[in-house]
């Protein structure tokens, strides 16, 4: 509703014949016009972030923002001085290069936000899965590929900011003491989440605790061989993105930069089902994740907290803590071989969903249904066994997965 008045009322400023004759004889100030420009950019922002993690068309595209003719947003100094005060543009350069202001951090967010929107659109239509994307030329190595297309993007956005601006090059600290704090911590996870949308792509659902990064293991396969190291770099990356949001959310909360937003439950959820998944399949990061639980367990906490305030967390929580049950099942057990991410689509279409749905009760059926399976095709004489309510509780799993990781951190007890 919001981005729809926003749209009515910048088309009734534009518009070359008002429907609304009055509201040509009303007076605009410049202060008035940068709040409207900076409460549109904020109204693309938000529609970037809501239904980019859902199966609906954005309503307010970069083409239509682009057909408004809206400008950019201006910095305190043009705002307070004016646009054409001479000392204006020296000062909008100064920040440029040296802070995160309003309008720098709005410029770097929208663009940030339209390359978010795109990569999204990407996994919610099938991601690798979608026809003809595992062909040799649409491979992510390729360089004219859809996939290395949108990391492109990606790299190039982060490219145009100044390398002092990259965490962990940069501390949360750092750009909380200037006054920056919340647009370098909601910059930075941007950032690392749409790494982690990208890369998890090709990761494994449920491989062997002995599985090296080496792709897919589930159809469709692709086509054509990786170039030398580029799974163990693409795992590199994956788990790393995990655990800088997971920093980062932490080290800006101990400043009181606290993000009870969506979005940053959405990259603490993100980022905990990452490092929920690497204790149990160490190899797939080639032991290169000894802080993952850690991790987890303040991602968890940050949704603990997230939940107060959006009911949406508890199914984040959920699905995490489901997600390493399977995972836990999947490494000690050896019940899961051959199963593939189709045996458990509810789950799988969780974790990268970005509303209010909890498919707890779904994520159990499936497993539940998986183990009769086993069980029958053990035994098809006898009764399968299923998950009832005497099972283990999926909290009390996950609490003691943790405790098991951080009491056996020195001698590296699950990734040993």
């Amino acid at each position: 509703m919001a981005i729809r008045m926003m749209q009515a009322l910048y088309s009734m400023r534009t518009a070359p014949y008002s429907l609304d004759p009055t509201s040509n004889d009303q007076v605009h100030d410049r202060y008035s016009q940068a709040i409207e420009v900076k409460t549109y950019w904020a109204c693309f922002i938000i529609d970037c972030m809501v239904n980019a993690g859902t199966y609906n068309p954005p309503m307010l595209p970069m083409s239509e923002m682009k057909k408004l003719r809206v400008g950019r947003p201006v910095n305190a100094l043009e705002y307070a001085l004016g646009q054409d005060h001479p000392d204006a543009s020296a000062a909008s350069k100064v920040e440029v290069s040296q802070g995160l202001g309003i309008a720098r951090g709005c410029e770097i967010l929208v663009h940030g936000f339209n390359i978010w929107s795109q990569l999204m659109t990407f996994v919610f239509n099938d991601g690798r899965k979608a026809p003809g994307m595992c062909a040799p030329r649409n491979c992510p190595w390729v360089s004219s590929s859809p996939w290395a297309n949108a990391l492109s993007q990606l790299q190039a956005w982060r490219a145009m900011r100044e390398a002092n601006t990259h965490y962990p090059t940069a501390s949360v600290v750092m750009y909380v003491t200037l006054g920056y704090g919340e647009a370098f911590v909601c910059i930075s996870v941007l950032y690392h989440v749409s790494i982690i949308m990208l890369r998890r792509e090709y990761l494994p659902f449920l491989p062997t605790p002995e599985s090296f990064p080496s792709g897919p293991t589930d159809p469709p396969l692709l086509e054509a061989e990786a170039p030398e190291n580029w799974w163990e770099e693409n795992a590199r990356q994956l788990f790393q993105s995990a655990e800088y949001i997971a920093r980062l959310l932490e080290e800006s909360s101990e400043c009181g930069v606290h993000l009870m937003t969506p979005f940053a439950g959405f990259c603490a959820f993100s980022a905990g089902y990452i490092c929920a998944y690497v204790p149990w399949f160490p190899s797939m990061n080639l032991g290169r994740s000894p802080d993952a639980g850690k991790c987890l367990s303040f991602c968890l906490k940050y949704l603990e907290e997230i939940k107060k305030v959006w009911s949406i967390a508890e199914g984040w929580i959920n699905t995490i803590e489901h997600a390493s049950l399977l995972s836990r099942r999947a490494a000690t057990t050896g019940r899961y071989r051959g199963m593939s991410r189709a045996d458990f689509n509810d789950l799988h279409q969780s974790l990268h969903e970005f509303r209010v749905v909890d498919r707890s009760e779904q994520h159990m059926k499936e497993m539940n249904g998986v183990e009769q399976a086993i069980d029958t095709s053990r035994d098809p004489m006898g009764d399968a066994a299923t998950i009832t309510d005497d099972s283990p509780d999926t909290n009390v799993l996950l609490e003691s997965f943790l405790h098991e990781v951080n009491s056996n951190m020195h001698e590296q007890g699950p990734w040993s």
